[in-house]
């Protein structure tokens, strides 16, 4: 196991802002979580054509077990021209709280990607689910990568 380190770029219950903490990682590099399990890695890719003229949520990662979280790291958009302008929203539940959202507009956008810095965190034992609140012809594109944990 090796350690590294890193500053917190949010002040959990021990530790300031302004002090620094060792991040353990097992023999692969992967980040262990507070109670020493491993992060559970996931990623999220889009359907073929993604979301078009729907409002209907997408399940982007499934609920995990009691007590683990959800957390989603960063995030990759694009649309085609699209028929109007809409709202994309990730939320915490199906048809739950909404954890992040963005207008789209009608122009085309190549791939955007957004680092979520702290990552944002879903409910224990919930879906994460993405949407585009008005159905609106052109193609939406989106895939998520995060992990789960305490």
């Amino acid at each position: 196991m090796s350690n590294i380190r890193a500053k917190y770029n949010a002040t959990p219950p021990t530790v300031a802002d302004t002090q620094w903490t060792d991040l353990q990682v097992d023999e692969n590099g992967n980040l262990k979580t507070v109670d020493g399990s491993i992060a559970d890695k996931w990623s999220y890719a889009a359907a073929t054509g993604g979301i078009d003229n729907t409002t209907t949520a997408v399940t982007v990662k499934a609920a995990a077990a009691a007590g683990i979280k959800n957390y989603i790291e960063t995030l990759q958009i694009a649309h085609a021209t699209l028929g109007a302008t809409t709202e994309f929203a990730i939320r915490d539940g199906a048809g739950g709280t909404v954890l992040w959202r963005t207008i789209l507009h009608t122009t085309a956008i190549p791939t955007t990607t957004i680092v979520f810095d702290p990552p944002l965190s879903g409910t224990a034992a919930t879906l994460l689910e993405v949407v585009t609140l008005t159905a609106v012809t052109g193609d939406v594109v989106v895939n998520l990568q995060g992990f789960t944990g305490p």
